[in-house]
């Protein structure tokens, strides 16, 4: 793992304070350089091949580069922080067209700050920008750190949270701190003082390629992700994947099984005998490419002590439940290996259970259509909060509660893009909204709590660039979705595994908070501090807790998870309770 934050016209105990918060990611090795008054920092795991050429800092008398990730050019060889330099000084910043990797990225001249975000958001980066202080840190907690930051609640990403189970685009929970969208670049003027933001990657401009070649996209998708692999495996060890027994998590150990001929490590989560699991499937997938194989039983008991902490790490409240599983699995794993492989990014590239239904009511959804019905019916797709937000929250908070500004504004401009057929705009959200800011920063979150670098070979900039160049046929064809990750792989992973629907790792919150986390939820989640606070409607909470079924209200387990997940967070990093 590694790190990078800095400030303008701040001191170095600022910087010091904003490394302890993200230490873990990056305690081994880390340097500071001051150019002018800026500070920035970039630090790394000493043990972590993954990115070892790239992270780092460099500077001369024209420019400060400071890396934290893996920044490769066309042809996958990796770039040290000096040869950005290199590269910047000959194109400028569109030499930013012609690379790839996981990484953020500091450019700094004497005139301008660059601050820059990798194409499809594999690494993460906040800032703030108050007075003339631009801050920035790879998570928002080191902003937080900051003695002269106040922490207020963003009163509009509450209802976000509670429609998308995340915070998308640029906002965060907290006030006046901003997350770079993925593909994105900040320019900063040190001079006048003034910031722009705008993407240097944009999937819109994609145009569709006139090969419609079953077997060109074959060869073409394998290649890709045979390249991100090998990449990623040099100079490794013993490395590990993350293994559901779905397609995606089977097509990646299949492919680090092929690729690497030292010992690999597979991990599966259940949840107890008592609830359903997928580690049959994962079980195909081990024996057949002969790893080493762990199931990791996820019980309340074993995480509830350590709930908090693992919120903190989150660092923006997300309201997934599998959060917590991705966590103690990290925690596991890293007893184990240095690297993580997993398949995030199939569903967001290639298809999603919600696609069909999208689709479905956009070829057949009747005549007389109110206004802005595309977007209501994605948000309600979620099946998260976005029904239930009026008897959720306080109704004074609800006061301030505007759908179309808040929720259907952000999804709007992705179904007006005139270059995108339907599908292609439902896959467009799913990349930059649900990749960008839920499954990648999550997964990232998580195993950088353990020092563990992620690795998603099916989240790239070359396979994200192909799913929007190809026939919509490939993605989703004759109701079959991930056609062509089906079609590719198909000699690779079992057929059970290839055959089998879609079904995702379903966490048992349901009977959790009937059972083992009943006490826990109904001490958080008393009336007296729900009062007090002023943002949930108490009635509501009382039933979500004694799961009434009358009150209209379905799905009781994933909204007191996420009611929950979003009270701990407040209270850390609004009311500052300590850990």
């Amino acid at each position: 793992m590694a790190v990078i934050l800095g400030i303008t016209n701040g001191k170095e105990t600022d910087i010091n304070l904003m490394y302890q918060q993200v230490r873990h990611r990056g305690q081994d090795n880390f340097k500071v350089e001051k150019s002018g008054d800026h500070f920035s920092i970039s630090a790394r795991h000493n043990n972590d091949n993954t990115i070892r050429k790239s992270s780092g800092i460099y500077k001369d008398e024209r420019v400060l580069v400071a890396i934290a990730g893996s920044v490769l050019n066309k042809a996958y060889e990796r770039l040290s922080p000096e040869a950005v330099a290199k590269i910047f000084l000959t194109k400028g910043i569109r030499f930013l067209d012609d690379i790839q990797g996981a990484f953020v990225m500091v450019l700094q001249t004497t005139t301008h700050l660059y601050l820059i975000r990798d194409a499809t958001g594999q690494r993460t980066l906040y800032y703030n920008h108050q007075g003339k202080r631009l801050s920035y840190c790879v998570e928002a907690k080191g902003i937080h750190a900051l003695p002269y930051f106040v922490p207020q609640l963003n009163r509009d990403a509450v209802f976000q949270y509670f429609s998308y189970s995340f915070i998308p685009l640029g906002s965060t929970m907290l006030q006046n701190v901003r997350e770079l969208p993925a593909g994105a670049i900040l320019s900063y003027d040190l001079l006048k003082n003034k910031l722009q933001v705008e993407r240097y990657f944009k999937l819109e401009n994609i145009q569709k390629n006139v090969i419609t070649d079953l077997n060109y996209w074959v060869s073409r998708i394998r290649e890709e992700v045979s390249e991100e692999v090998v990449d990623k495996l040099q100079d490794q060890e013993d490395v590990g994947v993350f293994l559901s027994g779905g397609l995606d998590s089977s097509i990646i150990t299949a492919e680090v099984a092929t690729r690497h001929k030292k010992k690999i490590h597979t991990f599966s989560i259940h949840f107890g005998k008592a609830y359903q699991n997928e580690l049959d499937f994962a079980k195909l997938v081990a024996d057949r490419y002969g790893t080493q194989h762990h199931e990791v039983e996820i019980r309340p008991k074993d995480f509830i002590p350590k709930l908090r902490n693992t919120i903190w790490y989150l660092d923006d409240p997300i309201g997934d439940p599998i959060t917590i599983p991705n966590f103690e699995l990290a925690k596991y794993a890293a007893d184990f290996v240095p690297v993580i492989f997993n398949g995030e990014g199939g569903d967001p590239c290639f298809g999603g259970p919600k696609n069909i239904p999208m689709l479905l009511g956009h070829w057949y959804g009747g005549i007389e259509r109110p206004r802005n019905y595309r977007e209501q019916s994605y948000l309600a797709s979620y099946r998260r909060g976005y029904h239930y937000l009026e008897q959720l929250l306080a109704p004074d908070f609800l006061g301030e509660y505007d759908p179309a500004r808040q929720l259907e504004s952000i999804l709007t401009p992705f179904f007006k893009e005139p270059n995108f057929n339907f599908l292609d705009k439902l896959m467009s959200i799913n990349i930059r909204l649900k990749g960008a800011h839920l499954i990648l920063p999550k997964v990232e979150r998580m195993l950088g709590a353990s020092g563990l670098p992620a690795v998603a070979p099916l989240f790239t900039k070359a396979i994200t660039a192909s799913s929007m160049e190809m026939p919509s046929v490939l993605k989703l064809n004759k109701g079959v979705e991930k056609y062509i990750l089906k079609q590719a792989f198909k000699q690779d992973v079992p057929m059970p595994i290839i055959e089998r629907p879609k079904s995702g790792m379903r966490v048992p919150v349901r009977y959790w908070f009937q059972g083992e986390m009943k006490k826990y939820s109904q001490k958080i989640l008393n009336s007296r501090d729900i009062k007090r606070v002023g943002i949930f409607n108490p009635d509501t909470i009382k039933q979500l807790l004694a799961y009434d079924t009358e009150s209209g209200l379905r799905r009781h387990g994933l909204l007191i998870w996420m009611v929950l997940t979003f009270e701990i967070w407040r209270r850390i990093f609004i009311e500052k309770e300590p850990l």
